[in-house]
């Protein structure tokens, strides 16, 4: 198991290189939100949380959409509107 998915990542890798790089930049930008989030709860940075939140779903939109993902293409695309709404909140509040 851990041989073939070593195998799928590097064959990945090799055909699409841009669009591992941007996934692999999404999930960490999106756990590395969730860590700033969890540390300063209860009053974290919603302003750099969002951003980055926005970013990462702008990541992940493109290149599930680019694998012809429609589920996740549907989900982070969903994430985006929500991180948007989210941000426009906090700037406008």
């Amino acid at each position: 198991m851990i041989d073939m998915t070593v195998q799928f990542i590097k064959s990945d890798y090799e055909a699409h290189r841009y669009r591992l790089v941007a996934e692999a930049l999404g999930m960490l930008l999106s756990i590395g939100v969730a860590i700033i989030f969890a540390l300063t709860t209860p009053a974290p940075p919603l302003l750099l949380c969002y951003t980055l939140w926005l970013l990462a779903s702008g990541l992940l939109v493109t290149t599930s959409y680019s694998r012809g993902s429609v589920g996740l293409t549907v989900l982070y695309g969903l994430f985006l509107v929500v991180d948007s709404i989210g941000a426009l909140r906090t700037l406008f509040a």
